[in-house]
């Protein structure tokens, strides 16, 4: 954990390293105190619930049954996915039926008939899937647009809770689409408080340990506002996105809103974090707010950068720490690029990791209005990961209204009345779009709720022990189905990364001893590409291009000059085709270890030479080293003489032989990889 000396503004924080954070344990006093507060909070939000966890949502048979059957789940989320393309009810029910009738997949009761049947049975089933598709996503997106969720904020307020507006769509792709997005954030930051402003006063939910706190809330999303936002670029996207960012945020400072930026994939962290920081020393007046995420590998030093820079500065910003939502994106896109994976794979340490950043956010605590500090906003369902942080705020002597608790719209509400009525200062965090962009958001939250991991199905539906749902991350988990299981991808803490293991665990080869190089005796995998949402990465390669060289070479080779080298290279033909296959293979291996070695050199003379862009550039490069190292290991098996039959008085043996020279005039768009 981070301890901070604090003196009046500019306190100076003083980091244990993550290694040592890492190690991370609290006395038994301390657990004890954890464990009566998750308890206390458990029996109240036990005692609120009619029926099952949130009602209204386990109550559609597809999500019951979906719990049930993981085969049913995986298709039917697939077609969720893809039911807001499709504009008839034969398109709905064609694809419901492709999907539901994959060998394994059990349908409902009920449902199975219609998929059967024809006529008036086929217009009924395509009806009702069509109508709890839709009573689905209205559980946890409130509207279309804020006009349309007021009637969810105001009641949500009545009921003592706070909001805070999300405008769902992310990754806009041309400059008018994120111009549409500044314009529906605008409105929200200049219209929303107007009305917001006329309902009636709710001290707990206005104010906090320092006084008096926005009503309106917005939290926005960095890749709607800019189809430039890409970190190899990080100056050029963010003074892209700042010409949206600074009129939204200087609207929101006139009209007492507070803004916080949401965070998206990983790929996006340290541009957002930057970003942010930016904004913040542009307009240092505006209420500000920023998520991290505690899956994420990372989150430790990511959170010490957010408290000493707002500590050094002087600036009170509040974080808002959740788990993470983009965990299943982040694992397989890790994988496809052979990257080391950016999340825990296993969730215990995620929790586990949620009460380390809980701890650095809390020692940055502001204690008066002149200290700069974060303030911390909770954002879990995890009644142990609640009462962790209200214990903490007991040690270091902070009142209750310190920090504020966050939760999902349509999720938890036992949950949420609990803490309510517990006197904490609770935030929903309410969705409003379309459809479509709602899909992705909806597709999340089901596989949230159904997961056998889930905090909520465990504690609510499976009304799990709560000495078990209250057991420490940091030790040996009791039970799997709220802690993690065996069959979590991948390693806990200090174990190896997956992409470690990747030419072993995919086998995309034979494995060939004595080819040499540095994966000799491993099947092949592909050379990962740079990931250049690194700053150092980036700042090496860039280095790499600045320094490259195109050779000039003179247009003066003739047509004789090409076939006498045709026809030296063809002399040499049979003495490669009779030598040993390893050692050929060797050769292969030699050229993907040298091009390894000048990886950047080669893909910056791309650069100069061809105008490739950055990843463009790397990726012929390391397709390059591919097609070494793939034929190198296919390669030694052609080249052995294998017997066929054993017919008496023959020997017949089939076998490969290189077929002689082959000439290779490269395109300009894959220069290397072609001709290697």
């Amino acid at each position: 954990m981070a301890v901070f000396s604090r003196s009046k503004k500019k306190a100076q924080p003083v980091s244990v390293a993550p290694d040592a954070a890492r190690a991370h344990a609290v006395d038994d006093a301390t657990e004890e105190r954890i464990r009566e507060i998750g308890r206390e909070l458990l029996d109240v939000a036990r005692g609120e619930r009619s029926g099952l966890l949130s009602a209204k949502f386990y109550s559609d048979k597809l999500m019951d049954w979906s719990m049930k059957d993981h085969a049913f789940k995986v298709q039917l989320f697939r077609f969720v996915d893809a039911f807001p393309m499709l504009r008839t009810p034969d398109a709905v029910f064609d694809h419901l039926t492709d999907y539901l009738t994959q060998p394994g997949v059990k349908v409902p009761p009920g449902l199975d008939l219609g998929l059967k049947a024809g006529g008036m049975a086929k217009g009924l089933a395509t009806s009702t899937i069509s109508k709890q598709i839709k009573s689905m996503a209205t559980k946890f997106i409130a509207g279309t647009d804020a006009a349309s969720a007021l009637g969810s904020l105001e009641k949500s307020w009545k009921a003592g809770m706070a909001f805070s507006v999300d405008m769902l769509g992310e990754a806009c792709v041309s400059t008018a689409e994120a111009e549409m997005y500044r314009e529906r954030y605008m409105d929200l930051v200049t219209n929303l408080p107007e009305t917001a402003g006329s309902w009636k006063a709710n001290e707990v939910a206005e104010s906090d340990h320092l006084g008096r706190i926005p009503r309106t809330n917005v939290s926005i999303k960095i890749s709607s506002l800019s189809a430039l936002c890409d970190p190899i670029d990080t100056e050029g996207a963010i003074a892209d996105l700042m010409t949206r960012l600074i009129p939204i945020i200087e609207a929101a400072r006139d009209n007492n809103v507070f803004v916080n930026f949401d965070m998206e994939q990983h790929e996006l962290k340290d541009l957002t974090i930057e970003l942010f920081k930016r904004c913040c020393d542009q307009v240092p007046d505006f209420h500000a707010g920023i998520a991290l995420q505690a899956y994420l590998r990372s989150a430790e030093a990511d959170a010490r950068t957010i408290a000493d820079w707002a500590l050094a500065k002087g600036r009170i910003v509040t974080v808002r720490l959740v788990k993470g939502a983009y965990w299943d994106y982040e694992v397989i896109h890790a994988e496809e690029q052979g990257w080391p994976c950016p999340v825990w794979t296993v969730k215990r340490d995620s929790d586990a990791c949620f009460e380390r950043v809980t701890d650095i956010l809390l020692d940055a605590c502001p204690r008066t209005n002149e200290d700069g500090g974060v303030k911390l906003a909770l954002g879990s369902h995890n009644v142990r990961s609640i009462a962790y942080a209200a214990a903490g705020l007991e040690r270091r002597g902070l009142p209750q209204a310190a920090m504020e608790l966050q939760m999902l719209h349509g999720m938890a509400d036992e949950l949420k009345r609990a803490a309510i009525a517990k006197g904490w200062r609770l935030r929903e965090y309410v969705p409003v779009g379309e459809l479509i962009p709602g899909m992705a958001y909806l597709v999340r939250r089901l596989l949230e709720n159904t997961s056998n991991e889930s905090w909520l199905k465990a504690g609510f539906l499976d009304n799990a022990d709560p000495e078990v749902l209250l057991a420490s991350p940091h030790r040996a988990a009791p039970d799997a189905a709220a802690n993690g299981s065996a069959e979590d991808i991948g390693e806990g803490v200090g174990e190896r990364d997956l992409s470690e293991t990747d030419p072993e665990r995919h086998k995309l080869s034979p494995t060939v001893k004595g080819i040499g190089g540095r994966h000799d005796g491993r099947p092949f995998f592909t050379e990962p590409v740079r990931d250049f949402s690194h700053k150092s990465v980036r700042d090496t390669f860039d280095g790499a291009v600045q320094r490259a060289q195109v050779p000039p070479v003179a247009n003066d080779t003739t047509l004789d000059a090409a076939s006498a080298m045709v026809a030296k290279a063809s002399e040499s033909a049979g003495m490669w085709r009779d030598a040993d296959p390893l050692v050929r293979a060797r050769v292969l291996t030699r050229a993907a270890e040298s091009m390894r070695a000048r990886r950047d050199e080669l893909a910056g003379v791309m650069v100069k030479e061809a105008g490739k862009p950055w990843r463009e550039a790397d990726a012929d490069v390391c397709e390059a080293i591919d097609f070494c190292e793939y034929y190198a290991r296919y390669a030694v098996g052609l080249f052995q003489r294998e017997r066929l039959g054993n017919f008496i008085g023959e020997l017949d043996e089939l076998w490969h032989q290189a077929r002689g020279v082959c000439v290779v005039i490269s395109p300009w768009n894959f220069p290397l990889a072609i001709s290697c």
